[in-house]
Parts: structure tokens; sequence; C-alpha cells
């Protein structure tokens, strides 16, 4: 008997393979962690490395059969990175009440579609405010920057 416990790999199943969806695929299989992505759009998947060890699904987001495949039931995270705003809060709420994901993360472009999330234990992730929240760093402390 082993004093080593085995430990499963993390499993993540993203939603979206656009630049963001597939820099994020791309940066976790390279953290070994297991990874699936689904997108409708078969042509979304040339961004994906063939190298990349991660199980791609063509398809809707929001199809419980196919984030059953993906592998959702099971994920330790699950990340609605689409370009919709409604499709990504539905996939995580769907995620969250269907499938118990313990830590569900939805890209949200309209930071007032937020609302939708109370309660739930979803976290929102917003570019315009990250981008502005960055910016506003560098204005406060541009006397620490050099250029």
């Amino acid at each position: 008997m082993s004093i080593f416990k085995k430990t499963k790999k993390e499993h993540i199943v993203i939603i979206g393979c656009g630049r963001f969806g597939a820099t994020i695929a791309k940066m976790l299989t390279e953290q070994n962690k297991s990874v699936a992505v689904i997108d409708i759009d078969e042509d979304a998947f040339i961004k994906l490395s063939p190298s990349f060890n991660l199980l791609s699904i063509i398809g809707d987001g929001t199809d419980t059969d196919l984030l059953e495949i993906a592998g959702a039931k099971g994920a330790d995270i699950l990340i609605a990175s689409t370009n919709d705003d409604d499709i990504n809060i539905m996939i995580a709420q769907i995620a969250k009440q269907v499938f118990n994901v313990p830590t569900v993360i939805a890209r949200i472009y309209d930071s007032s579609k937020e609302i939708s999330f109370n309660d739930m234990n979803i976290i929102s992730i917003c570019p315009a405010l990250l981008s502005a929240n960055e910016c506003c760093k560098i204005v406060v402390n541009k006397e620490n920057i050099a250029l």
C-alpha cells in the first residue's frame, strides 16, 4: 500500500473556443489539467494545437447531453466563455443547478447582467471592468512605472 494518495487531475469544461476560450484551454493544458472544450463552430478549434491533450466537442454549449459528454457532471470548474452574455448566463446556471459544478465562471460583457448571478455562487468576469481597473492602476501608480 502506497503512502501517497492518488490525486485525480482537476477537470475543467470550457464553453466557447474563441481567442479567450482557446487561450484558457492552452494555459490549463500546459498546467496538466484535464480540459474539455465545446464550441458550436467546428472552425473555432483551429485555434487549438493538435498537441493539446484535451477533448473538443462540436455543438451547443447549452445542450445538457453535450455538457455531460464533456464531463460537466464531475467537473471541478466550468468556464462559460462564448461571445454571448445570455448564453454564458444560461450555461453557468445549468452548470450550477443541473451538474452542481463547484466553481463556475462566466465571461460577461455587460456588467449590469451580473445581477443574474445573485445568490448562485457564480463568478463573473467582465473584460471592460478588468481593463478599466488595470488602466486606473497604471494612472494612479504612474510615478512607479519606468517608461
